[in-house]
């Protein structure tokens, strides 16, 4: 007999906290036809003991008031070269920096060879450059779960940094108080298809014969808020648009391939189980204060526990931090509470993609 899913299949986010707590191994992800990864299980290896139902996040929601809990903030690094090369004002790279000083290892979304999106970790802050910077594909988390577990037993301190259903898997993958871990969301809009994304990398590829150098997402050459797609390549040649009229940007920006649970996130702010959230600062240019209007990207950082607020007070001589209200945040921020609708279109886009 079919074994129950482990969650209602539309709302699994992939974020792989049952493959990584199954102790038989009996869990493995594998992409649906849109590209996006869910949860299989091997019958033959499965012993019903129920603990990937137990962890998933999907299965233990708590609805918080979302205004009651935070302090919002508007913060941008000080370091004039660290906020260029960073997608909003560079809070990130200071909080990173702060736990690689104290021993600490830091987690967060790279590139592998091939340019698709995966966890890892750096130990020190020559390998950081490789998790900064926005990445719009949705990530493989791997076992990164496990290694953040090895590195807690070890006492080393932990930043871990993802979209919001990946913080929830790994805080429900963990199930217990864990003081040495640090954990960061993002105002997330939802996360595209890896599937969609390796198409697009073909067909760039193409176009410039040629393989990949580099990818930015966020190239701020024309200023924060104009950020283009910028691609290197190894021939030399370089491929530069606005994400106004950039190809993926477009169909990202339409949502047109956006995983399912994207459209009825269960872990935007009021459940969120991180302790800081980072997220561009939209709207703080239409401020009368000139400090927030020079172009160079200011972060929105929201505490949401005392360990937020303790890592923020340690980086405070490394960046420009000034306290704003919560309606001042979510008023150009709307993703940071709901969900975006799922357009008409996708379900002819992925029928055409198989």
């Amino acid at each position: 007999m079919m074994k129950d899913p482990i969650c209602e299949q539309r709302l699994c986010t992939g974020c792989g906290a049952c493959f990584q707590v199954c102790p038989q191994g009996a869990v493995s992800m594998l992409a649906n036809n849109e590209g996006f990864l869910h949860p299989h299980i091997n019958e033959g290896l499965c012993n019903d003991c129920g603990l990937c139902t137990r962890t998933c996040p999907i299965n233990k929601i708590e609805n918080v008031d979302a205004s009651v809990q935070q302090k919002v903030y508007a913060c941008y690094c000080r370091d004039e070269d660290v906020r260029a090369a960073s997608s909003s004002g560079g809070v990130f790279t200071q909080l990173a920096m702060e736990v690689l000083s104290e021993g600490g290892v830091v987690f967060g979304a790279g590139f592998d060879e091939s340019f698709s999106v995966r966890h890892c970790f750096v130990h020190d802050a020559d390998e950081l450059d490789s998790l900064r910077r926005s990445k719009y594909v949705q990530s493989d988390t791997g076992n990164t779960f496990k290694d953040v577990k090895t590195f807690l037993k070890e006492a080393k301190k932990v930043l871990y940094c993802g979209t919001p259903c990946q913080i929830a898997g790994l805080k429900a993958y963990l199930n217990r108080q864990t003081p040495n871990l640090l954990t960061c969301d993002l105002a997330c809009h939802g996360v595209p298809s890896p599937k969609v994304w390796s198409m697009y990398l073909d067909f760039i590829c193409g176009m410039y014969s040629s393989k990949i150098a580099s990818i930015s997402f966020r190239d701020k050459s024309e200023g924060w808020a104009d950020y283009r797609m910028k691609i290197v390549f190894r021939n030399g040649k370089c491929y530069s648009e606005r994400a106004k009229r950039e190809l993926f940007f477009i169909g990202f920006g339409k949502n047109i391939f956006n995983r399912k649970s994207c459209f009825d996130c269960k872990f935007r702010l009021a459940n969120t189980k991180a302790d800081i959230t980072l997220a561009d600062y939209w709207g703080i240019d239409k401020q009368e204060d000139e400090k927030f209007q020079d172009n160079k990207g200011v972060s929105l950082v929201i505490t949401h526990s005392s360990a937020g607020e303790e890592a923020l007070s340690k980086i405070k001589e490394g960046i420009y931090i000034e306290e704003r209200s919560f309606d001042e945040a979510v008023k150009y921020n709307p993703r940071l509470l709901t969900s975006v609708m799922e357009p008409a279109k996708r379900k002819s886009f992925f029928d055409d993609m198989y």
